[in-house]
């Protein structure tokens, strides 16, 4: 296991969500139908956000790998709403 990676990798979700943040905060989005996308320093993985999503709704665990070519390296688990019976 390379640390160093590990923490590039981390660090560069962090700040790709908080780019996405950003963008958001200041108006400069187009609803669904552009995106941001970062290389994780060191390796020829990119970080991008998942189809469907609002920019202020992308967070770091949100964020899918790919590999230069588009193939996902990881992707996140689904996102599953549930309710409780008493609700």
């Amino acid at each position: 296991m390379n640390y160093s990676t590990d923490f590039k990798s981390i660090r560069a979700r962090l700040d790709l969500a908080a780019c996405y943040r950003l963008v958001d905060a200041y108006g400069m989005t187009d609803l669904i139908y552009n995106h941001i996308t970062a290389r994780i320093p060191g390796t020829d993985h990119l970080l991008i956000n998942l189809y469907g999503l609002l920019y202020k709704e992308i967070t770091a665990s949100s964020l899918v790998k790919i590999d230069v070519e588009g193939k996902v390296v990881h992707n996140p688990p689904p996102i599953t709403a549930s309710m409780s019976p008493a609700m």
